[in-house]
């Protein structure tokens, strides 16, 4: 968990540059310079003193920002800049804030385009494909592998017609390190779950639902969370019938196998309560 004063600094980054962001002419780009920068500042400890050195003035930050970057990118600089001027929890936090705010160039030029919410769906297709393949999942999250070797192989199997926000961000899960990737692309779709202002659930089902069910536990939701709902499905073959429904930390067993656990526990409570009599 971060701590207050870097959640704080973060949000107050977003809202300093939101006007910059919207008005960026590349966004990719913008936020694959800011992952290279977050990338240095994690692995570099001289770069990232030298981004914190209090004596360097914005301007000679934002040099330094645009000497270290592959390519120009001044509202990757900018923000670099924007960031070591703010306080956080801890020094590694600065690098933490700049891949959130590469993530957040990715939404907010999908949401411009009318493209986020497929941006979503592509990935959580991608999550499926890693789900139900182990060994590619832990190809990308393999840590003895190099940087370029997972970001390669991530490259290799995307297919062409994602979108480009959606190649960044699975991508970058691929760069990242820690957890498994599938479980790294679930919380960014979480993310963008959030920023579009909705909820979303996850559900299990042995088949597909019907539209009638989505509609039934869109409205449930809705009641309970009073915000729109998202749902995810994961089919999971192994229940019989029935789904199970997750909404945060919260899960709801609705499956076949759940049901007739409750009912053999009735009949056990049934027959304990006629034995005593």
């Amino acid at each position: 968990m971060r701590g207050q004063t870097s959640r704080l600094s973060l949000k107050n980054a977003k809202e300093k540059s939101a006007e910059e962001i919207l008005k960026s002419a590349d966004p990719v780009s913008d936020a694959e310079a800011l992952f290279f920068l977050s990338s240095l500042l994690s692995s570099h400890d001289k770069v990232l003193e030298a981004f914190l050195d209090s004596s360097r003035t914005p301007q000679e930050k934002e040099v330094l920002a645009s000497s270290l970057l592959p390519s120009p990118s001044p509202l990757a600089s900018r923000i670099s800049s924007l960031l070591s001027s703010l306080l956080w929890s801890r020094r590694e936090d600065v690098a933490w804030a700049a891949d959130e705010m590469g993530k957040e160039c990715l939404m907010e030029g999908a949401k411009k385009k009318g493209s986020l919410q497929k941006v979503r769906g592509e990935m959580e297709s991608f999550q499926s494909v890693a789900l139900s393949n182990p060994l590619l999942d832990r190809c990308l999250s393999d840590k003895l592998a190099s940087f370029s070797k997972r970001t390669d192989l991530c490259q290799k199997i995307l297919p062409e017609a994602f979108e480009p926000e959606s190649r960044a961000f699975c991508k970058r899960c691929a760069q990242k390190e820690g957890g498994r990737y599938s479980e790294k692309l679930l919380r960014e779709t979480e993310k963008i779950t959030s920023f579009l202002g909705e909820v979303g659930i996850e559900v299990r089902c042995a088949s597909p639902l019907s539209k009638a069910q989505e509609e039934s536990l869109k409205d449930a939701y809705f009641k309970k969370m009073k915000k729109p709902v998202h749902i995810r499905q994961i089919l999971d073959p192994s229940l019989v019938g029935g789904f199970s429904v997750r909404c945060g930390a919260e899960v709801t067993d609705m499956s076949a196998e759940a049901q007739l656990r409750a009912l053999s526990g009735a009949m056990k409570k049934k027959m304990a309560f006629s034995i005593k009599i």
